[in-house]
């Protein structure tokens, strides 16, 4: 069985840490659980894919992590402000659906049998992720808000270091728990806080979605725009429109005006990094 799931580990993007998590659920006879925690992923990652499509960003790749399912895009141009939001909207939904069921536990209390586990796995992967540990979600929030004073490549390495610090934590608890009450899964959330320290591949990228690549455009009609210079390349991309060109109006803080058609804007973006303004472009 390993083997085989190695092969399909080839074929499908799954984090061998994902793959240990379902050997142990099957070693204690809980693959029902096993399935519960799937769908509980499942949501949870709908919600980072459902709030980055609305705010833009299009979806390159993806690989299956006991933390959930890491939506990876592209390049790594978003704006930090962005991926908070993002990363807050995977344990937000897992919250929703543990609200949900224990309303519903009010009004028909014989479901509370046969939901328990789902609340229980939706609670516990939405704490979890929200550790500030690289690449959980909080790690990401943390990593969102620190890159506006700090490289982020210092500020993912300031979050490792809380990976560190609770893994070794969590390793040590196991270490005593195995003399007290045994806890394996405080030395299996050890382990995969320390994947996130030595697998930097995890982190999640996102790129902006060119509307300019749709093959339907009105190109008699285009749509003038206008906007000030302190907006920024990605935040004028949000305002593309499918089905016709648009044309800003930029209105620069020297007071001359410029004209930025998809095109142009599109070689902005590959030129320049996609949070800077067109103030400090056109300067």
């Amino acid at each position: 069985m390993a083997v085989r799931l190695l092969k399909l580990s080839k074929k499908i993007p799954i984090h061998p840490s994902f793959i240990l998590l379902f050997l142990w659920f099957c070693i204690t006879g809980n693959v029902g659980g096993f399935l519960i925690f799937v769908c509980v992923v499942l949501s949870h990652e709908y919600g980072h894919y459902f709030v980055a499509k609305k705010m833009g960003y299009k979806l390159d790749a993806f690989i299956i992590a006991p933390y959930g399912v890491c939506l990876n895009y592209k390049e790594r141009a978003f704006e930090e402000k962005d991926e908070i939001c993002i990363a807050l909207a995977g344990p937000c939904v897992n919250l929703l659906v543990c609200l949900a069921i224990t309303s519903l536990w009010w009004v028909f209390p014989d479901t509370y049998n046969f939901t328990y586990d789902l609340v229980n796995q939706s609670f516990s992967l939405a704490l979890f992720n929200l550790l500030p540990c690289y690449p959980l979600d909080g790690g990401r929030v943390a990593v969102g808000f620190l890159s506006q004073f700090f490289q982020r490549k210092t500020a993912v390495k300031i979050t490792q270091v809380c990976n560190v610090v609770l893994s070794i934590f969590l390793l040590v608890a196991f270490c005593v728990s195995c003399f007290v009450n045994f806890n394996p899964s405080l030395c299996l959330c050890g382990c995969f806080l320390l994947f996130g320290v030595f697998e930097y591949r995890a982190e999640c990228k996102y790129q902006p979605s060119f509307a300019l690549k749709k093959k339907v455009k009105n190109f008699s009609k285009p749509s003038f725009l206008n906007i000030n210079g302190t907006i920024s390349i990605s935040q004028a991309i949000k305002h593309i429109q499918l089905n016709k060109i648009t044309i800003f109006v930029v209105l620069l803080s020297n007071g001359k005006c410029k004209f930025v058609d998809e095109k142009k804007l599109q070689l902005l973006a590959l030129k320049y990094p996609i949070n800077t303004t067109f103030d400090e472009i056109f300067k």
